[in-house]
């Protein structure tokens, strides 16, 4: 069973401008450089309508042309940093909810709340509840720190539901903040929390794994998932295979978790291709380094299966 710990969905109005006129600051910056130009604007408007999917359709035939048979949605909120969004972001929480009670064998819903604000804890509350969400999502890089004292009565309840947390770490694009979200803010979460299961996105990146695998060590609750390295899969191949064996020699493959953050990546790898890519480490990882089947079993499903208690 294959389940993608790390995507997200997106509707019209589900996220302030600011974000997609951030991504594409950053491919204007690629574009340019192979004789290709296009403003921000121009750009962001077309991942924005690039990026519509809110009945999950195309991540639904994405899943079905990888062979994914779940998918965590994850909601981000950013509207506290940046108000104006034109969804408020209880009812973004709600709309993904409803999208997993129509999917309930196909998508799971965590909600997505930013821990400053006043009703944090309530929309938490009701989200889990009332909804059925079963996890939460954290996104740093809008303005707090994780181990910082307003995120402590959300890991509380998480505890007390005994669900899981998925953490944003490593670097991200303008206006969004990388300092936020560095690999030692988790020491603090798995020395007060130490039972309950957090994991890091992206592993800390691929620049920053290693900061992330230090805090990893000796903060057993602290999980990773290897959404977003589908670049460096790409560039640097023997890098990728050396980078994330280092996880696993390190961390333990148990403790590492398959993502995509789709749709993020759509265009430079298509998820049927990054789960084979995975599939293939047994046998197309470069000379001197070598995966097991069973590493890639428990990566690609078997670890989500437990976290999520899905009859494991």
């Amino acid at each position: 069973m294959i389940i993608d710990i790390h995507t997200h969905i997106f509707g019209k109005g589900w996220l302030p401008k600011e974000f997609f006129y951030g991504i594409a600051r950053f491919l204007t910056y690629d574009f340019a450089k192979h004789g290709i130009q296009q403003s921000n604007e121009e750009v962001g408007d077309g991942l924005i309508d690039a990026s519509d999917d809110p009945e999950a359709e195309s991540l639904l035939r994405e899943m079905d042309d990888a062979g994914i048979a779940l998918s965590v949605l994850l909601p981000v909120d950013f509207e506290y940093a940046f108000p104006g969004q034109e969804v408020p972001m209880e009812e973004v929480n709600r709309l993904h909810a409803q999208l997993a009670r129509k999917h309930p064998q196909r998508l799971v819903a965590f909600a997505g709340i930013d821990p400053r604000r006043k009703n944090a804890v309530d929309l938490f509350r009701q989200c889990v509840e009332d909804w059925g969400m079963k996890g939460l999502k954290l996104h740093p890089t809008s303005g707090f720190y994780p181990n910082q004292k307003e995120v402590y009565p959300l890991l509380e309840k998480a505890c007390e539901w005994k669900i899981p947390v998925i953490i944003h770490s490593g670097s991200m694009m303008v206006p969004l903040r990388s300092k936020y979200s560095q690999a030692i803010h988790f020491d603090d979460l798995g020395a007060d929390f130490p039972e309950l299961p957090i994991i890091a996105a992206h592993s800390g990146g691929i620049f920053g794994y290693q900061q992330m695998l230090s805090v990893m060590t000796t903060k057993l609750n602290i999980l990773a998932d290897i959404s977003a390295w589908q670049l460096i899969a790409i560039k640097n191949y023997p890098r990728f295979c050396k980078s994330l064996r280092d996880l696993i020699d390190f961390a333990g493959s148990e403790r590492i978790y398959f993502g995509s953050d789709s749709p993020s990546f759509r265009s430079f790898m298509s998820n049927a291709d990054w789960v084979q890519m995975i599939k293939d480490l047994p046998v197309k990882s470069p000379d001197g380094i070598h995966f097991t089947q069973e590493e890639v079993s428990a990566v690609l499903g078997g670890n989500a299966q437990r976290i999520m208690k899905l009859g494991v």
